[in-house]
């Protein structure tokens, strides 16, 4: 019984580190997967939109998809730690929560053939992910007509 205490108390710190480790591995797991999400949904919304439009601080992005012959507004921000899109109705959906930072470039009027960089920073309980990725929306008019 002595030997069992003995041998349980040299595992505990043991066991404890690894627990640790593993709640890490876990929030960097979930951050990287609120990351991988964001990305998706912001590039997804921006491969077919007809105009897009950067705000001058690079952090409200406009842009516009074409239906039913008409263009529909929509607005891409974060708001808190959410990363929101602003449908054309005016009601705010969340695409993607743990998000810290969010920035375009280059800011003003997208012009056709142009690529807009997407930048996003999420965090879950310290862990932190980066990303950077760039996207052509496919329906920009040449010569910059609306």
């Amino acid at each position: 019984m002595a030997l069992l205490a003995v041998t349980l108390a040299a595992l505990l710190p043991l066991l404890r580190l690894m627990i640790q480790g593993w709640e890490e591995g876990a929030d960097r797991v979930e951050a990287q997967q609120h990351l991988r999400i964001a990305m998706e949904e912001v590039l997804h919304e921006l491969l077919y939109a007809c105009r897009v439009e950067v705000d001058a601080a690079g952090k409200i992005l406009t842009y516009y998809k074409r239906a039913a012959g008409e263009e529909k507004r929509y607005r891409l921000y974060i708001s808190g730690k959410q990363l929101l899109l602003q449908l054309p109705e005016g009601v705010s959906v969340p695409l993607a929560a743990c998000v810290d930072s969010l920035a375009f470039a280059p800011s003003g009027r997208l012009a056709a053939g142009e690529v807009l960089t997407v930048t996003l920073e999420t965090s879950q309980a310290g862990q932190k992910a980066a990303a950077r990725s760039a996207v052509r929306p496919r329906n920009l008019p040449a010569g910059g007509e609306t």
